[in-house]
């Protein structure tokens, strides 16, 4: 996969935080000592961590180097580090809260992954996580179906590059391994200034998982324009020209407990 673009992730920065926050108030009253944040991408889901918690050692991985760049720019008295969380993270030793938003969805098989995470954590340790549910959204759907079509099925090999699975898999997985969890979905309704701010919220996301098969940038483009009218068809102004945006989430926090 390519590398992330940090600016364009971040041009909708205030809506795309809503779920940090969200899942930042969930996590229980604790003193820790050791905070990890996996897939940390520009630190705006760390520096919350670090304004919650001050004082706190706190590390932020990311797999891309552009995303960790901007992090480093903007916090520079925070520690960052390229890592890829499908790695072995043993090595970073135990935290009392393992943090991850927005990214377990890029990570595949969750029913080895999850444990090795949890792994992560020390006694009376808290995992908390977020997913963005792009299964829920109106515009999955039909945009699956445009890359199973007869123009552009040759070009996606992997149809489904990103990793979702039901709230009862978690469930079980979570009972597994914890006494004490929570686990819910929120619905975010997001008002965007344009038709076309869809399109730029999936450029860096969930359309970069897929335009990132295509091997030349008329390719890309050409895909994205025919992208559009599904977009044109699924959303519509409001009275005052403005488009309501809405996107499920689905967290779950979990403490360790011997």
């Amino acid at each position: 996969m390519s590398d992330w673009n940090p600016s364009l992730y971040l041009k909708f920065e205030e809506g795309r935080n809503k779920p940090i926050y969200d899942l930042i108030a969930h996590i229980p009253v604790m003193q820790p000592k050791r905070i990890i944040d996996i897939g940390c991408g520009p630190g705006n889901s760390t520096a919350p961590l670090a304004k919650m918690y001050p004082g706190v050692e706190i590390i932020g991985i990311d797999s891309s180097p552009s995303m960790i760049a901007k992090a480093k720019k903007e916090y520079p008295d925070m520690e960052w580090m390229v890592f890829d969380a499908n790695r072995d993270l043993s090595d970073f030793g135990s935290f009392e809260l393992v943090f991850t938003n927005s990214v377990l969805h890029w990570l595949p098989d969750h029913e080895r992954l999850l444990p090795r995470l949890f792994g992560l954590l020390s006694e009376n340790g808290v995992f908390a996580a977020q997913i963005p549910y792009f299964l829920g959204t109106p515009i999955y759907e039909p945009l699956y179906a445009l890359i199973q079509n007869e123009k552009w099925d040759k070009y996606f090999l992997n149809k489904q590059p990103t990793t979702y699975r039901d709230i009862g898999f978690y469930y079980d997985i979570l009972s597994s391994h914890f006494s004490e969890f929570d686990l819910w979905t929120t619905k975010y309704t997001h008002v965007l200034h344009a038709r076309s701010d869809m399109m730029e919220w999936y450029k860096p996301t969930a359309f970069k998982a897929l335009t990132d098969q295509l091997d030349t940038e008329e390719l890309k483009e050409l895909f994205l324009s025919d992208v559009w009218p599904i977009v044109n068809d699924l959303y519509h102004p409001q009275k005052d020209g403005k488009y309501l945006f809405r996107f499920e989430h689905f967290f779950f926090v979990a403490r360790r407990t011997e």
